[in-house]
């Protein structure tokens, strides 16, 4: 078959309506520059989008009109239209729009931007999923704080309404990976180009470009977990991991070259470059038995130098420059034992110090002599290694093991990066020890290697632009002593930071420097959110929000907030209850206290403080009011691993189970044909069921067998009796469903598929459809029909989620008298939106 009769051939463009006379044979006259044409080809294809974007696009669009466009350089919403992204399968807009010049970064590209914050996340979901997820996006990132606008908020195949959001996420994925990443460097090929490599726990290598996109094809070694690269000049690369072996690799040619070392039964502890004064370039390798060798650079055979003898343990360690010709010094640290060895020396090792715990990364410094290094205790600081002087980082970053460094340059003066189990990045000046900037917040586990990219001042606006990254000023130094003669001034200009994290994403950030803007805030993490009822405006939920900073009650009617009084504890918890016909808010608090609120002191008045609850020795994490014989019960878990049974109405308590072996993960209240009943999901991986009548358990435990039970859902079933099902969220990314009479599961388990699970919700659509709605911190919404288990629809948001909460309300100008609105909170903020499963 001819290209004239292929159905996938590419549609002949037609020429532009501009009102003249121009013939196409004009136009190719004037095409003097590619750019030209390629703009001429996206406006010719742009018009043959559809403007429904239910209906697929010809392949050709979907996979080469964003293409036309940036090279082009009309890389915007009006060449790439909303319609044609859902079924984008290029997947590189987030790549382009890097790429884009400035001439294009001015045009509109909403929806653009909206769809490369959440295209690294997408991965298989269906053009209904992809609709729905870029619309939220769209509007989370556009319309932030915004009253519902009904007309505005409606886009054709889409399913949800947004309402309202407060949602403000880190666009700096640069390459998302299905494997665990374990090791990070950068390397420089021969022809001039910088390189990212990567290694990760499968034992495959990886290279990409500096804006994300695979440089070539992988390597793999067929062995452990890479945890080790070093490279070399002449695009050599060595590997070391898991697996004890040591190999070449040549990285342009996609070739392993040899495999020096092989030792299986141990693994590679350390990999480096040595210089001793006088002495060749040696690779350093230890092992964790404590073996240490060296390798020439360029043959790869042992070398016989003088080495430090190291104790019978994994052993770190750095070279560490010590000015001229006057070598190196290497540092070597064993579990919380770090010492410096100077060949120059005839004592071998100078210095000894012990810290709290276990050394977890070591690096050179531009300065003679000076290391850096961190533990597990959180400790960061920076030594010499002649005369054993200390220069701490101050502050002290929050408690907890930091696990990974790398030296950079911030407005060309030296500085420190390091990576700490809270998840994010923080840069230290190496000369005073003070922190340049704040937290980089974006990572959803903790970032495991750190590297380095030539700065804007080395790489053009096409390659390496970062409109929207984290830049952070250069605070006033602080003042700490360093010995004389080293200011740890560098000439280059600042560099980019580069972070390989335990989420299975690559990350780029701009720590700052002077003359730098501030760049866009990070949200503070919510803690905990809820919808609370209607709000002024009819049919609009109010909501409550809390983090660090404080807790509010929004109205989405009007968009205003109304501030708690502050003077407590951070919220961890929220419920909402009716008291004798009173609206309240019920406040958990990490003092462990609970407090009781009034709301029903008018649109936009503080909120009255009633009562205050006490009992739980550990903060509160989840609570559940409910009605039972004319009286208002509240039911709560706590870190303290009791539930908690409370009178609202006479504020009192009314019993304590401690039944759970560890902390209450989440509550929740069943309506059963012999009652009320309390489900609670504990760390212990149980799910008990309580009477609150007789205030004893129900049956046996429920032995989930999903490691830690994170949520617990209330799941009502079409039946004549009114039973109702327990939904159980893991840890292993699973939810069951169970018979709280027989203590059975009932039907197959639903996997996530994207790790635990943080929440659920149950709530029915305008058509009476059960649907469970379930997330976590691969930041996707799942969507299940409960009677018949399947899936239905998968929200992606890019960014941690840990709540969830649904509520049926009154929606002015909906399509049906009724909605479910579904509540989405995490590390990026919070987002409120109706839910339209109709025609699924």
């Amino acid at each position: 078959m001819s290209d004239a009769d292929s159905p996938y051939r590419a549609p002949r463009p037609s020429r532009p309506d501009t009102g003249d006379s121009r013939t196409w044979a004009d136009d190719a006259k004037a095409w003097a520059d590619t750019r030209d044409a390629h703009r001429l080809i996206a406006e010719a294809l742009a018009r043959l989008v559809a403007a429904d974007p239910t209906i697929p696009p010809h392949p050709y669009l979907s996979r080469h009109l964003a293409h036309h466009a940036a090279r082009g350089e009309v890389l915007d919403d009006a060449h790439v239209p909303l319609a044609v992204l859902p079924w984008e399968s290029s997947a590189n807009v987030r790549t382009l729009l890097r790429q884009s010049d400035a001439v294009s970064a001015v045009r509109r590209q909403e929806w653009l931007e909206a769809w490369a914050r959440i295209e690294p996340f997408i991965g298989g979901a269906g053009p209904d999923s992809r609709l729905t997820s870029l619309h939220l996006a769209h509007h989370a990132a556009t319309r932030p704080r915004t009253p519902l606008d009904t007309s505005a908020a409606r886009v054709s195949g889409s399913h949800v309404t947004p309402l309202w959001s407060d949602w403000t996420a880190q666009d700096n994925v640069l390459a998302v990976s299905e494997t665990r990443l374990e090791s990070l460097t950068r390397t420089t090929t021969t022809d001039g180009r910088s390189l990212l490599v990567s290694g990760d726990d499968h034992g495959t290598i990886r290279m990409w470009e500096p804006h994300g996109v695979p440089a070539m094809a992988p390597l793999h070694t067929y062995g452990g977990a890479v945890q080790h690269l070093l490279p070399l000049p002449g695009d050599l690369l060595l590997s070391a991991g898991t697996d004890g072996s040591v190999r070449v690799w040549h990285l342009t040619r996609g070739q392993l070259l040899a495999e020096p070392v092989h030792r299986p039964g141990t693994w590679v502890s350390a990999l480096t470059l040595f210089a001793a004064k006088d002495a060749p370039e040696v690779v350093l390798v230890a092992h964790s038995d404590g073996r240490l060798g060296a390798l020439d650079p360029v043959t790869f055979r042992p070398v016989d130098t003088p080495l430090p003898s190291l104790d019978p343990a994994p052993a770190l360690l750095s070279g560490v420059g010590l000015g001229g010709a006057e070598g190196m010094a290497l540092a070597v640290a064993q579990g919380r034992r770090v010492r410096v060895w100077d060949p120059r020396r005839p004592d071998g090792y100078t210095h000894e110090y012990q810290h709290e715990g276990a050394v977890r990364a070591l690096v050179d410094l531009a300065a003679p002599g000076r290391y850096a290094l961190c533990d597990d205790s959180g400790y960061i600081g920076f030594r010499d290694a002649s005369t054993g002087r200390e220069t701490p980082v101050a502050p002290a970053p929050p408690a907890g093991p930091v696990v990974a460094l790398t030296a950079l340059t911030v407005a060309g003066r030296a500085a420190v990066a390091s990576g700490g189990s809270d998840h994010t990045l923080r840069v230290w000046d190496a000369r005073t020890g003070a922190a340049i900037g704040g937290p980089l917040e974006g990572h959803t586990a903790p970032p495991v290697a750190l590297t380095t990219l030539p700065g804007t001042s080395q790489a053009t606006s096409r390659e390496l632009p970062a409109p929207a990254e984290q830049e952070l000023p250069v605070p006033a130094e602080q003042e700490l002593p360093v010995p004389a003669g080293q200011e740890l001034l560098v000439s280059a200009g600042q560099e980019l930071l580069v972070s390989a994290g335990a989420d299975h994403t690559l990350r780029r950030w701009k720590p700052g420097g002077p003359g730098v803007g501030a760049g866009r805030a990070v949200r503070r993490p919510v803690t905990a959110a809820a919808l609370s009822g209607p709000g002024s405006t009819a049919g609009a939920p109010l909501i409550a929000v809390a983090d660090e900073s404080g807790t509010a009650l929004w109205d989405t009617g009007t968009g205003r907030p109304v501030a708690l009084p502050a003077g407590h504890a951070p919220v961890t918890a929220f419920a909402s209850a009716r008291v004798r016909g009173e609206h309240l808010l019920v406040t958990a608090h990490r003092d462990a206290g609970i407090q009781l609120w009034s709301l029903e002191r008018g649109a936009h008045a503080a909120p009255a403080r009633l009562a205050g609850l006490l009992g739980h020795s550990l903060p509160v994490r989840s609570m559940a009011a409910f009605p039972y014989e004319g009286r208002t019960l509240l039911v709560t878990g706590g870190e303290d691993g009791t539930v908690r049974l409370w009178d609202l109405d006479r504020v009192c308590a009314l019993a304590c189970r401690e039944d759970h072996l560890l902390s209450i993960r989440d509550v929740a209240v069943l309506d059963t044909a012999r009652g009320p009943r309390v489900a609670s999901a504990g760390t212990d991986g149980t799910v008990r069921l309580w009477d609150p009548v007789t205030l004893r358990p129900v049956g046996a435990p429920l032995h989930c067998e999903q490691r830690v039970v994170n949520a617990v859902a209330a799941v009502p079933v079409d039946e004549p009796d009114g039973a109702e099902l327990v939904a159980s969220g893991g840890e292993d990314g699973t939810i069951r469903l169970w018979d709280p009479g027989t203590g059975r599961p009932v039907g197959r388990r639903l996997d996530t598929g994207d790790g635990p699970v943080a929440a659920l919700a149950f709530f029915r659509t305008a058509t009476g459809r059960p649907c469970l709605a379930a997330t976590g911190p691969g930041g996707t919404i799942h969507l299940w029909d409960t009677d018949t288990g399947s899936h239905l629809l998968r929200i992606v948001t890019g960014s941690p989620l840990g709540a969830l909460d649904a509520l049926d309300v009154r929606q002015p100008g909906g399509p049906h008298p009724e909605h479910p609105v579904l509540l989405a909170a995490g590390v990026a903020g919070v987002c409120v939106f109706g839910i339209r499963m109709e025609g699924r």
